[in-house]
């Protein structure tokens, strides 16, 4: 058994984000984050609760990932160094890979 690396105990109930540079942006880290999120969120059989987002903030570049998302991608936000924050308002998010009841899965109460 591998003891688990320091900052990476993933709480599964909670929302995560990357952050890429500009530099990162312009080599288009952004594009193989997302196709790699969802070359797993379709194996998974494109789960309601799971779901990538970009900041409607366009001056960072921050990526969230749902807490069922963090479950199934946790390999790649590992590599891409995510890290836990407080969950987005829903005003605040683009979707990027998910399902269109993705506000009503992830977001009950605004409903």
């Amino acid at each position: 058994m591998r003891p688990q690396e320091p900052g990476y105990n993933f709480v599964v109930s909670a929302w995560y984000r990357v952050t890429l540079s500009d530099e990162e942006v312009i080599a288009r880290k952004h594009m193989e984050l997302q196709q790699g999120f969802e070359t797993v969120f379709l194996a998974n059989r494109w789960p309601n609760d799971a779901a990538m987002f970009s900041s409607v903030d366009t001056l960072a570049h921050h990526f969230y990932f749902s807490p069922a998302a963090v479950r199934m991608a946790k390999g790649l936000l590992k590599h891409y160094a995510a890290a836990e924050c407080t969950p987005p308002s829903a005003s605040d998010l683009v979707l990027l890979v998910g399902t269109p009841s993705w506000k009503q899965a992830l977001f009950p109460a605004d409903f």
